[in-house]
């Protein structure tokens, strides 16, 4: 009789209601010989739960409907469940919606009929389950739980306030009973598990899906009274989820968290951010955390500055402009992109401040002996230009071109700038050109071969990136006649270097005539050297 029940489950003519009744019958028949239960569910059943055919699976999955309740107690062992449990998740995702249909009922009589018992070995499982690629699973895992906590809770998922005529009359018994539910949940979980389940539950209330955030906010409505107070008693623990979620590199689960972290935020106020910023600066900082690590703490960033009030983030500015300028020195550059979109959140709230907080001390590191400490800030001054160079280049080139010759670290810094200024970088042109050229001339009457080549290419940098050409070799131009010849070589050297950088673009064409006109008036100079150059 077993073989033909089996026979009958995996025969894919039968309808839905044959393929349960061989089920029941199966069942019924399994609990009779129980000595080959664990034959057929652990050796006979697995391979069919990935069986082609779609009938065949949900044959599985209505077994699985029906053994729970008839097996009582301790007859359900863990092997049992064990294997029981991944084929009600994979039967949860599948493409059937029948199967899916059966799966779903066959975890909720599981639950029903063992979920107290074996709490420990249902809820890690669902709780897996909320964090899959797949939203179906996350929605299912999410329902299975509710009904695992309103077991746990005495209560019920389905509240009384939903239907219209109760609207106005339950709340304050949906407020009690959630206030039971959330006791017993304390004691039969403990503190830390059912901390755990609420950051998970309340991580899922920002998911990506709807349909997840619907089902996550019933069932939290279910088993918290007040969020509030709730999310004060799991915020070490939420954090933390929020924290490895961002540094997971799976771009939806960091999407989620930095949404999550946001909220958190906005419920609870700003008193958490003197130990929440700390937190996200270690882990920017930690060299030992990978770049989408260090990215998706720059997204949760990014939320928290979004979602905090216009005075927590005065109050602390300083604290919110050390984590942004760690970021945005970072070695990768979708780091430093996410970072700058951090640092342009900030500068919207409160402005100025914001770059009179970060620009110096970067500046300052410009100048460091270290190298690797110069390296930092030069990207982290790149990082502010890209977004905010027409009011930062006329507070910063000053700085670098206030020595001369310029230095070594300097040129280096308005190279980098250059790159990402070029829109912009022409109206400094009258304070760039001569200050390049000076430089020039001096290092090669020196012959420190080392910062002139860190001088050449700064030159080529400024002259291949500049969006406005015409402003470039009319300045460039200007210096042609200049009374040094060492000058007058060095703009000939850049006229030449123009030429090279722009040649693909071509868009110098409508200045050829006055390149040419200096070069022909060069020919004639008085310095045998310039002639040279020319």
């Amino acid at each position: 009789l077993r073989p033909w029940l089996i026979e009958k489950i995996r025969q894919e003519d039968l309808t839905s209601v044959e393929h349960s009744g061989a089920a029941q019958g199966l069942t019924e028949v399994l609990i009779a010989s129980a000595t080959t239960i664990k034959q057929v569910m652990l050796e006979e059943f697995p391979p069919l739960r990935s069986h082609p055919s779609a009938s065949t699976r949900e044959g599985v999955l209505w077994v699985l409907t029906f053994l729970p309740s008839a097996l009582s107690g301790s007859n359900f062992t863990p092997a049992l469940l064990d294997s029981s449990l991944p084929a009600l998740l994979n039967g949860l995702s599948d493409e059937s919606e029948p199967v899916r249909d059966v799966a779903m009922r066959a975890g909720r009589v599981l639950i029903r009929a063992h979920g107290k018992a074996n709490v420990d070995r249902i809820l890690p499982r669902l709780e897996e389950g909320l964090s899959s690629d797949d939203y179906r699973i996350r929605l299912a895992s999410l329902s299975l739980l509710g009904d695992l906590l309103s077991l746990l809770g005495g209560t019920s998922i389905h509240s009384a306030s939903n239907s219209p005529e109760n609207a106005g009359t339950s709340t304050q018994d949906d407020f009690r009973r959630a206030e039971r539910a959330q006791a017993q949940l304390a004691l039969a979980l403990g503190k830390e598990t059912r901390r755990s389940v609420l950051s998970n539950l309340y991580l899922a209330r920002n998911d990506t899906e709807s349909p997840v955030r619907q089902m996550a906010v019933t069932v939290w409505k279910t088993v918290v009274a007040i969020t509030v107070r709730t999310l004060r008693d799991i915020l070490q623990t939420l954090i933390k989820k929020i924290l490895a979620a961002l540094a997971s590199g799976h771009l939806e689960q960091t999407h989620v968290a930095g949404k999550c972290l946001g909220d958190v935020v906005q419920k609870l106020g700003d008193g958490i951010l003197p130990d929440l910023l700390p937190l996200l600066q270690n882990a920017i900082l930690d060299d030992n955390n990978e770049a989408t690590t260090r990215r998706g703490v720059c997204v949760g960033l990014s939320e928290v500055i979004s979602h905090a009030s216009r005075d927590a983030i005065v109050n602390y500015l300083e604290l919110l402009t050390e984590v942004v300028r760690d970021a945005l020195c970072d070695s990768v550059e979708d780091v430093r992109d996410m970072a700058a979109s951090c640092f342009q959140a900030l500068h919207q709230v409160v402005g100025q401040p914001a770059l009179d907080e970060m620009v110096p001390s970067l500046l300052i590191n410009l100048d460091s002996s270290s190298l690797e400490n110069s390296a930092r800030a030069l990207r982290g001054l790149a990082g502010i230009l890209k977004l905010r160079s027409r009011e930062l280049l006329p507070y910063i080139l000053p700085r670098l071109l206030s020595t001369q010759p310029i230095t070594i670290s300097h040129t280096n810094a308005l190279a980098g700038i250059a790159e990402v200024t070029g829109a912009t970088l022409y109206t400094h042109f009258h304070n760039i050109v001569p200050a390049l050229l000076s430089s020039l001339a001096f290092v090669q009457e020196n012959e420190d071969e080392e910062h002139e080549a860190a001088l050449r290419e700064c030159c080529r940098s400024v002259l291949a990136n500049t969006d406005r050409v015409d402003n470039l070799i009319s300045e460039i131009a200007s210096k042609c006649s200049n009374d040094k010849p060492e000058i007058r070589q060095e703009s000939c050297w850049m006229f030449q270097v123009l030429v090279e950088e722009r040649k693909d673009r071509a868009d110098f064409y409508e200045q050829l005539p006055i390149i040419l006109r200096e070069f022909l008036y060069r020919l004639n100079d008085d310095s045998t050297v310039v002639r040279k150059a020319n």
